[in-house]
């Protein structure tokens, strides 16, 4: 079959261009088709009228070899051709006999299956028949019946809530008449209806918060709005009012609560509150509000312009003169002159501050103390969880932090801007700290604040920081007067001595020191009523007193002039160092007497410094000290230079030292120095009563060497004993002119004074009375045990010291070093060694070794 020309997109006049081609000859197309031959299209140039062109094999045998022949010839070769094709045809059936009659049969036999399956295709049909009669209509009667009944599930749903609404609606209505009521009856039976009225309220709330979830428009059960029932519409506007005087009232209570700190009423309140589901926007707008009032207050206060118009209204009438005097533009800062007024009206502002800061706290934490003690009744959250949802902190932390950001950011920008206001704070801050210690014990009632000299709440050091600032000038100001005090006393050092124009002009006296002590002791009395300011001031008077003892270490004369007993006069140096010890003494007696005062902390930071100048002085005067005990020593100790042992006969013809009795000159020597030391060394000393316990010390110490070294003495005569005797009491009486002169009687040493009264019937007692306690009761053991061993024979039973090999001086000066004990010791020593010596020595010796046995042993027994 000839192959058609290729396809052409679906465009009719495309597809049929062939055909609709001006030049188109339908036998040509014909001729090609039964060939099997592409049809040529006609020349564009070739007429219509022109004969087709002939085909090839068949097609040529019926036309011709030129194309041109009769109809006639023309079928005729069309019936041999198509006879010849039914021939070709037969031939091929004939071919395919067999197969052609395997086809028929199995046609026939496909027939009946055919027919078969058009029976069961018809059965099947008969079965969907039934079945559609059986489920589908029921399923469309069942869907019908769904539909209805989830639309009249919807209707009565629309009709249960429309039910619950004028159902809360009408008993809202009894609730509101039930309010008006009680709200009437408040005015005479008082604080009872108020709670009935109270509890009417959070009832009606509740009512109106199940009326709002039942008027909810996004129930996708309901059929309609609620709101567009005609019963519902008509009831809204009651709702709503109701909603508005409740909701009015509530806040009103709120208001009421908060300003008289009712918590039943501001519980009850807070109820209704939750109960309408606002009480965290309410939380959050009363929180705000009343931190909203701090930043205003605090900002009124300081604010300079208003300042200068109320202290302009608080001036007098003025007069006619000054009525036409020129007035330039309102002044922002006070003059000399109105200083005063300005001050006195700021600080008014303050303590009115105060007073209202007090009151926004003190409402603050009753807030947040109902907030947290109320509960829901369902979930046991507290209404405090409730209203964080919404607040950043908590109302109380807010309210401190609101407080501390206002006075930080407000008491900077004034003070950067207005020199009166930081002049007046800084010098009178400790007025400001009593103002904030005032607000803080009003709301220590109401809050857990604490603010004592013990304990300070973190929320008040928050506070206190923020005023910081002012804090740091008045510290400033605080340091600078302790400073200029300290270099006012090394610059203006006190010359109203005479006497002692020879020492440097630079040296504090005692009452540069007083001065300064004077100073820190009323710097730190203005600030001990805080504890946090007082440490601060601590820490800077601190500084002010190492200043002082520092510069004082620097002045102290340590050259030989300084410890120099030849006297008749007190050197220039030991006169400096008796001004620096006095200033020192002065400094440091104040101040210990005002450490009992103050809190431990101030101590801590004081007692370092206090008791450094207490060392410097005692470093000064201790050296001076060893050197007139050491001078005292050496004098004592020419006792032994002394004979004792002459008779008094030979020494009166001789006017040898026993004569006349007179007293030696060791002794004389001695009273001088004591007069010496009394009138020059330390009447320089401007000490009080330490002045007194050095003279009593060293007049304690004079006795007692002296006794130790008179009870060495050996051996004595009986004008020896005379003699000696003599010394005692020419030692008594210098020292008791040494003791008034610092108003101190003799009877002051105690035991030696008593000792020294008993040391002179001693030396007159025989052997035997000397170890009778009932004549020797007053006289020291050691002073005793050497008396006796010293009546003995010295060769036989030799003294502590010779046995030792140490001089009188030496052992006298070890004795004043050790303990009571170790000196028995070393007497007890001296016998021992005696005894297992062979008891050498006579009768005599043994008569002193059996006496000093007793007296050892009764002191064994005391023991």
């Amino acid at each position: 079959m000839p192959a058609l020309p290729p396809s052409s997109p679906p465009d009719p006049r495309v597809q049929y261009s062939t055909f609709l081609h001006p030049d188109f000859e339908a036998d040509a197309f014909a001729h090609a088709v039964l060939n099997g031959e592409d049809y040529p299209p006609p020349a564009e140039g070739e007429t219509p009228t022109g004969a087709p062109a002939g085909g090839t094999g068949f097609m040529k045998g019926l036309v011709g070899e030129n194309g041109q022949g009769d109809v006639s010839a023309a079928l005729a070769r069309l019936n041999f051709g198509i006879e010849d094709l039914n021939r070709q045809l037969k031939g091929e059936v004939t071919k395919h006999h067999s197969s052609l009659l395997l086809q028929a049969a199995s046609l026939g036999g496909l027939d009946n299956d055919l027919s078969e399956v058009r029976r069961g295709l018809a059965e099947v049909e008969g079965g969907v028949t039934r079945l559609q009669r059986k489920i589908a209509t029921p399923h469309q009667s069942l869907a019908s019946s769904l539909l209805l009944l989830t639309r009249l599930r919807r209707a009565a749903s629309l009709a249960r809530r429309a039910q619950r609404f004028m159902v809360l609606a009408r008993r809202l209505e009894a609730q509101m008449a039930e309010i008006d009521g009680a709200a009437k009856e408040t005015v005479n039976k008082g604080e009872r209806a108020g709670e009935r009225r109270e509890r009417a309220m959070a009832e009606a709330a509740l009512t109106l918060a199940e009326i709002g979830v039942e008027a909810a428009e996004d129930d996708p059960e309901a059929l309609l709005p609620i709101r567009s029932l005609v019963a519902v519409e008509t009831a809204v506007p009651a709702v709503e009012l109701a909603r508005q005087h409740v909701v009015q009232e509530m806040e009103t209570s709120v208001q009421r609560g908060l300003a008289e700190l009712d918590q039943p009423l501001l519980a009850s309140s807070l109820q209704t509150a939750h109960n309408l589901s606002v009480l965290p926007s309410l939380i959050d707008g009363l929180v705000g509000d009343l931190n909203d009032l701090v930043l205003r207050s605090v900002k009124a206060c300081f604010d300079m312009a208003s300042l200068a118009r109320e202290v302009g209204h608080k001036d007098g009438p003025v007069n006619a003169a000054s009525a036409f005097v020129y007035k330039s533009r309102t002044r922002n800062e006070p003059t000399q002159a109105t200083m005063p007024q300005w001050a006195a009206v700021f600080w008014g502002r303050l303590e009115n501050l105060v007073t209202d800061l007090g009151s926004v706290c003190i409402k603050i934490y009753t807030l947040e103390k109902v907030l947290r003690l109320k509960k829901d009744q369902t979930t046991q959250t507290s209404f405090l969880d409730d209203a964080m949802t919404v607040l950043d902190n908590k109302p109380s932390a807010l309210f401190w932090t609101t407080l501390a950001h206002a006075f930080e950011t407000q008491a900077k920008d004034s003070a950067r801007s207005s020199s009166f206001i930081q002049t007046t704070l800084s010098t009178g801050y400790p007025r400001l700290l009593r103002l904030f210690q005032e607000f803080f014990s009003q709301i220590a009632v109401h809050t857990d604040t604490v603010y004592t000299l013990a304990q300070q709440s973190p929320e008040t050091v928050l506070v206190l920081r923020a005023i910081q600032p002012f804090e740091t000038l008045y510290l400033t100001r605080s340091t600078n007067r302790l400073t200029e005090a300290v270099t006012s006393a090394f610059s203006l050092s006190s010359s109203l001595t005479p006497s002692f124009s020879a020492r440097p002009p630079t040296v504090p006296t005692a009452n540069e020191g007083l001065t300064t002590a004077r100073s820190i002791v009323n710097e730190l009395d203005a600030a001990r009523f805080d504890p946090l300011l007082v440490r601060a001031v601590a820490k800077g008077a601190a500084r002010a007193i190492d200043t002082f003892v520092n510069r004082s270490e620097g002045l102290i004369a340590h050259d030989h002039a300084a410890m120099s007993l030849l006297g008749p006069l007190a050197t220039p140096s030991q006169h400096q160092n008796a001004d620096l010890t006095s200033s020192l003494y002065h400094l440091w007696l104040p101040l210990e007497r005002a450490l009992a005062d103050h809190t431990e902390s101030v101590n801590e930071i004081l007692r370092p410094s206090v008791d450094r100048t207490r060392a410097v002085y005692l470093g000064i005067i201790n050296p001076l000290i060893l050197t007139i005990r050491r001078e005292y020593s050496t004098l004592l100790s020419r006792m032994h230079r002394v004979d004792y042992s002459k008779e008094a006969d030979a020494a009166h013809g001789h006017g040898g030292p026993m004569s006349g009795g007179g007293t030696s000159s060791y002794m004389t020597d001695l009273a001088d120095k004591l007069a010496l030391v009394k009138d020059e060394i330390f009447a320089s000393y401007r000490v009080g009563d330490l002045a007194k316990e050095w003279a009593l010390d060293l007049a304690r110490f004079t006795v007692q060497t002296f006794l130790l070294h008179a009870s060495l003495v050996h051996p004595l005569s009986e004008a020896g004993k005379l003699k000696l005797t003599a010394d005692t009491t020419a030692l008594e009486f210098a020292v008791s002119q040494y003791l008034s002169g610092h108003g101190l009687a003799l009877s002051s040493m105690g035991d030696q004074f008593k000792a020294l009264r008993a040391f002179r019937p001693l030396l007159f007692l025989d052997l035997e009375a000397l170890a009778d306690p009932s004549q020797t009761g007053d006289v020291p053991t050691l002073i005793l045990l050497q008396h006796l061993l010293a009546r003995a024979n010295v060769s036989a039973l030799p003294l502590p010291n010779v046995q030792h090999g140490r001089t009188e001086a030496e052992y006298v000066r070890w004795l004043n070093e050790h303990r009571e004990d170790e000196r028995i010791a070393m007497v007890e020593g001296v016998v021992r060694r005696w005894d297992e010596g062979g008891q050498a020595g006579g009768e005599e010796a043994r008569r002193v070794a059996r006496l000093v046995g007793m007296v050892l042993q009764r002191v064994a027994q005391r023991q």
